[in-house]
């Protein structure tokens, strides 16, 4: 077994039961937002094989772009290439919203907030093994052993945090309306671009190691207010309506 699947294990049950469990404690116990961390699993690879890979080939053969330019590619095409996960990986992230069950669960703003991290985990574990399936297939990585991908490990541990916190700004925003849906799908892309931006310079070339990774610091410290702030505001939400309701008195103690 390549190195990478062993390690790919080892994150995604350290992700699910560290973000799983969070979720578990923060909601009072309430297991049933546990369960949305199984639907969002394939809508990474499926994403990026429907959707994302056939635009980015389409367009660039139709431009007459050769693959792997590096900084001769023109400007224009980097932008278009840069802006497909934002754009296409906040939409789908949602698409289980569309069983009934999963919609019955938006009973309030305390609710949306823990099914829009969950659903944004589930799709981060699903994105974490697509990785370690494309690592796989690449012969000068799939010789090393599993010890070697710590960076793979301590990226997508935080990444699923991510995941699930854009998510949460997009379903607590289409819990209230579609206006502030709109405005929540708006914010969730631009800040997963925000978080993205690093990334895509060092592999450019534009930026060392270390600058892509200071590029990354602050945005994370971004994500951790916004969980933060969305906490507060379902917790004033959900007083307002229901003060009552189991749910939101454990909310409010933790």
């Amino acid at each position: 077994m390549p190195g990478i699947y062993v390690m790919a294990i080892i994150t995604l049950l350290a992700s699910a039961g560290l973000w799983g469990g969070l979720m578990y404690v923060m909601s009072g116990r309430n297991r049933r937002y546990l369960w949305l961390l199984l639907p969002g699993l394939p809508l990474s690879a499926l994403v990026n094989v429907w959707i994302k890979r056939p635009l980015m080939v389409g367009v660039g053969q139709a431009a007459g772009i050769p693959p792997n330019m590096g900084l001769q590619t023109p400007l224009w095409f980097l932008l278009f290439t840069f802006t497909l996960a934002p754009v296409f990986e906040e939409a789908i992230k949602v698409l289980p919203l569309l069983l009934p069950w999963v919609r019955r669960l938006l009973s309030g703003p305390v609710a949306a907030l823990w099914v829009g991290m969950a659903l944004g985990i589930s799709f981060g574990l699903g994105e974490a093994a697509f990785l370690a399936y494309g690592v796989a297939q690449q012969p000068e990585y799939a010789r090393l052993p599993w010890y070697v991908f710590t960076g793979y490990f301590s990226e997508r541990l935080l990444v699923c945090f991510v995941h699930g916190v854009m998510t949460a700004v997009l379903v607590t925003g289409l819990q209230h309306s579609a206006g502030r849906g709109v405005v929540g799908y708006l914010a969730a892309a631009g800040l997963h671009a925000l978080l993205n931006a690093g990334a895509i310079l060092f592999q450019l070339g534009l930026i060392s190691s270390w600058a892509a990774q200071l590029m990354l610091v602050v945005p994370l410290i971004l994500v951790a207010a916004i969980f933060e702030r969305l906490r507060r505001n379902a917790i004033r939400q959900a007083e307002a309506t229901h003060p009552s309701e189991e749910e939101v008195v454990y909310f409010r103690r933790v």
